[in-house]
This record gives structure tokens, C-alpha cells and sequence, in this order.
């Protein structure tokens, strides 16, 4: 065989490797990453609510007592804390972390509001409290009379041991203990704004 056929030769067999790499290549690293890489969790760290909870049957009210409309109530994400008359530590902890996760959503803050539903009328010290510190937040009213019974989902919005997330459509599809990691409630919030194509 002269160098010239055997150049030929070693160049085809090169060749012939470069286009198995390419095929080959590709598979075995995507089969490495699909049964060892770091892939990421669908799970949230908050609670679907389901069947859904329309908003419209929770009966809010302003501050003078009218029923809010649907256009009222949307067409945001809002965060919903609801309140007794007045807030110890917890209470109020919790509603820094509602208005702090707000803040954080950064570009996206304005497409979500917090909402401090207010079960009863607030007390002067707590009233004090929220128009210095929650000034920005949007307060709303309900009766104990007009809430909904949830049994059957274990909900009862007036324990306030929750953080409840509504879409824009006026559906309650999400809550959050209220000792949750603000950082976790973000991090479900922002993959939903993320998604979302409404609000």
C-alpha cells in the first residue's frame, strides 16, 4: 500500500470517528444528566388548594362596608393574610414576610399585591402599626358570618395560620403556613409569575 492510499485510509477512519462522536457524544452525556444531574424539582412548597376557592365567596368588603366587586378584587396575584383585631408577634412577623416577599419579586412587584383581610376592626395599636409599616398594603373586610366552611379541605380562614395566594381570575389556588421560609413562598411565586401569562 503506498503513503498516499494509507493517508486516504487514515483520513476516512478519522472522519469516520468524528461523525460517531457526534452522534454518540450528545447521547451519552444527556443519559449521564437524566440519571445524574442536577435536575429541578416540580414540587411546591406550598399547598394547591383543589377544587379552587372563588374569591367572590369569601364576601369582601371595603372599609365602609360595601361588598368588593370582582373588577375590584382582580385582575393581580394578591397574597391574602387575614388578621383578628389585634396582631402579636407571629401576626405581625408574618405580615413583614407577606410585604417582604412582595419587595422581592423585583420586577414583578407590580403584578402581585398583598392584601391584611381584616376579621375585625383593628385596635388603635395595631392600626398604628400597619398605616406605619404595611402603608402600601391593600386592606380589605369580612364578616365571620360571610366566610366559607371548608371542612372537607381543612381550611378555615379565620385560624390566620396561612398565607393564601388568589390568581388573577379571582381563584384562591394556594396557601402557605405562615411559619414557611419567606424564601420558599418566593421561590413557588416566581415560578408561577414565570409561567403565567395573565396578571
Amino acid at each position: 500500500m503506498s503513503d498516499n492510499t494509507a493517508t486516504q485510509v487514515q483520513r476516512s477512519n478519522t472522519t469516520l470517528w468524528i461523525m460517531l462522536a457526534s452522534f454518540l457524544v450528545p447521547a451519552i452525556l444527556a443519559y449521564g444528566y437524566f440519571f445524574f444531574g442536577d435536575r429541578p424539582s416540580v414540587r411546591s412548597n406550598g399547598e394547591l388548594i383543589s377544587p379552587v376557592i372563588d374569591i367572590e365567596e369569601l364576601s369582601m368588603r371595603d372599609a365602609d362596608g360595601v361588598i368588593l366587586s370582582r373588577e375590584q378584587l382582580t385582575p393581580k396575584w394578591r397574597l391574602y393574610y387575614f388578621v383578628p383585631s389585634s396582631c402579636d408577634e407571629n401576626c405581625k412577623a408574618s405580615l413583614f414576610n407577606v410585604r417582604q416577599i412582595n419587595k422581592a419579586l423585583g420586577k414583578n412587584q407590580s403584578r402581585v399585591e398583598h392584601v391584611i383581610v381584616h376579621l375585625e376592626s383593628p385596635v388603635d395599636d395595631f392600626a398604628k402599626h400597619i398605616s406605619t409599616e404595611h402603608e402600601n398594603a391593600v386592606r380589605t373586610y369580612v364578616t365571620a358570618e360571610s366566610l366559607p366552611s371548608k371542612p372537607e379541605q381543612n381550611i378555615n380562614f379565620q385560624q390566620g395560620q396561612y398565607i393564601y395566594l388568589m390568581d388573577p381570575l379571582g381563584n384562591i389556588m394556594m396557601r402557605f403556613p405562615e411559619a414557611l421560609n419567606p424564601k420558599l413562598i418566593l421561590k413557588d411565586i416566581n415560578k408561577l409569575l414565570k409561567v403565567s401569562r395573565i396578571g
